[in-house]
């Protein structure tokens, strides 16, 4: 009995063995057959670390490849909370090297994470003090970080990236899925301590670094414009300036620059106000500046010649109910010239009344006032300049005359001024000069000179304008820009501010302007500066923005090789 019953359990047991062995056959059929990919996944993601390799942002460069923005690899310190023991110890070791404050590192050290950042992008001492601590579970990892080389210089054109180097302002932002790149990775093979397992087939995906940026702008042109754009600041005390200059004969815009200014190296110290970039997205009423671009249309059909002579009235004159001034002097007869020379406003009133309301906006229309100009930056205004149907019967002519009713960006005006500097063309102004791949290969050469049409014939832009222009700088209000080594051709702005809801005009809130090009026999560059609401004692364009203007001109010019020309025919 005994020895039956023995065999009964010895055969039970074998059923439930079998059984089990059926079952255990089965399931592991069942994860090598049908459930493979779902734990060599599981197991892979245990085993195996997948490491980012980050990629490098491109640089930016002047015209002639100084850089002007570049991506350089730091250290940046991140911890496995899960590999901690001592969360006290390493929180209290860490806040003394990278000057942290102790709570919060250990506030991220009792994460349930496998990933934190305790501080990124820190310096070469803070690196090296972390990786001779040694503390387990607190790793380098290796990152770029965007640096500006001449800091100030060019800041609002180049703008600047936040922490993981994405463009938020200037280039930086319109260019950034050219600069960024693409990150690769690297994956490791990790035993059951976490240490690495060397193999020599791991899967790698190297990164594709980002591309390069070409400006038009020229480092040292740039240079010698904020110098002098600050002496005058210094001076002057406005709210904010700007100044520009531009290649006539190209539209490439050579610098760009504004007060206040900032360090993109440490953008968040600075306000907003002091990051914008006023040369495209703020707009004012021209004032005199205006005068040239009017009267170039008037003699574009034929209603006066340069010679023809106005009465301006001694300085006051009524007109349509409305009395007009002239600031720089009472003046009774003058020549068509001379009104530009000495700017009076009740001589460019009285020509501008004969071309008639339907005349003038058709013919400043074609200069593209009122739109962007579409230069390759971020943030760029249109302007005002109302459809004609908006215009005033009695008074949007002698206002537009006289550079009001109209509001225009810097950018803008020295774009439409550069078409009497280069024969009446007007160019596409351009900051971007091309785009070059991580190996050396051109990607993209922007257009340049592109044209956006004649807006004045070149007979009127040389033979009458230029001469007329010459003699602002010589004779009349833009003495100040005068040089002993070029021939300048400008004119001279100074407008009032409007304030308040009623739309009045103030009379003590400025802008100050001036624009020219030079040599004035063949321009290589034309440069506007405008100076917003100057303080101590002067606010006329003439005084307080051509000298400005001057300085910028025969810096660069000499900077960039030209003769002298007035020493030239002086030896003659």
């Amino acid at each position: 009995m005994p020895l039956k019953r023995h065999k009964f359990w010895t055969n039970i047991t074998g059923v439930f063995l079998m059984m089990a062995f059926i079952v255990l056959a089965v399931r592991v059929g069942r994860i090598q057959l049908i459930e493979h990919d779902k734990y060599s996944k599981l197991a892979k993601v245990q085993q195996c670390k997948k490491i980012e390799l980050p990629a490098r942002r491109g640089p930016i460069l002047d015209r002639n490849g100084s850089k002007l923005a570049e991506s350089l690899q730091v250290g940046s310190i991140y911890a496995d909370p899960t590999e901690i023991e001592d969360v006290s110890s390493v929180a209290y070791h860490l806040s003394k090297v990278l000057k942290l404050n102790s709570s919060k590192v250990a506030k991220l050290l009792n994460k349930d994470k496998r990933f934190v950042w305790i501080k990124r992008k820190v310096s070469d001492e803070e690196l090296g003090a972390v990786a001779k601590l040694s503390l387990k579970g607190v790793y380098i990892k290796h990152e770029y970080h965007r640096f500006y080389p001449n800091e100030r210089l060019g800041s609002h054109v180049l703008g600047f990236t936040n922490i993981d180097e994405k463009g938020l302002e200037g280039i930086e932002l319109s260019f950034d899925g050219v600069l960024s790149g693409e990150s690769g990775y690297k994956l490791i093979v990790r035993d059951a301590l976490q240490r690495q397992i060397i193999t020599p087939d791991a899967e790698i995906q190297l990164p594709r670094h980002g591309n390069t940026v070409v400006l038009t702008i020229d480092a040292n042109v740039q240079r010698i414009t904020e110098e002098e754009l600050e002496i005058a600041c210094e001076k002057w005390a406005p709210s904010s300036a700007t100044a520009v200059v531009m290649d006539p004969m190209t539209g490439e815009v050579l610098a760009m620059a504004n007060y206040p200014t900032y360090d993109p190296n440490h953008f968040k110290k600075y306000s907003p106000n002091a990051r914008r970039n006023l040369a495209i997205t703020d707009c004012y009423e021209p004032g005199s500046l205006m005068k040239p671009l009017v009267i170039s249309g008037v003699f574009e059909q034929g209603i006066v010649k340069p010679n023809d002579v106005f009465f301006c009235n001694n300085g006051t004159f009524e007109i349509e109910g409305r009395i007009l001034h002239d600031t720089h002097g009472g003046h009774g007869n003058l020549t068509v010239s001379e009104i530009i020379a000495f700017s009076s406003n009740i001589g460019m009133a009285k020509i501008g009344m004969l071309m008639g309301n339907e005349k003038m906006y058709r013919y400043l229309n074609q200069f593209n006032f009122g739109e962007r100009t579409g230069i390759e930056l971020p943030g760029e205004i249109g302007g005002i300049f109302r459809p004609l149907k908006q215009w005033s019967k009695k008074y949007s002519l002698i206002s537009i005359s006289i550079g009001h009713e109209i509001a225009v960006t810097p950018l803008q005006f020295v774009t439409a001024f550069c078409s009497i500097a280069n024969g009446g063309l007007l160019l596409k102004p351009k900051i971007v000069k091309s785009t070059v791949s991580n190996n050396n290969e051109i990607i993209e050469v922007s257009p340049c000179p592109e044209s956006a049409g004649r807006v004045m014939s070149a007979d009127v832009a040389r033979s009458i304008m230029n001469p007329i222009l010459i003699k602002v700088v010589t004779e009349g209000t833009g003495k100040n820009a005068n040089l002993l080594e070029y021939n300048v051709a400008g004119k001279t702005g100074t407008s009032q501010k409007i304030y308040g809801d009623g739309g009045r005009y103030s009379h003590e809130k400025y802008v100050g302007s001036f624009i020219a090009y030079a040599p004035a026999e063949r321009p290589r560059i034309c440069v506007l500066v405008m100076i917003n609401e100057p303080q101590n004692g002067a606010y006329y364009g003439g005084t307080v923005a051509a000298p400005v203007v001057g300085e910028i001109i025969r810096r660069t010019l000499v900077y960039l090789g030209e003769e002298p020309l007035k020493f030239k025919m002086a030896m003659q």
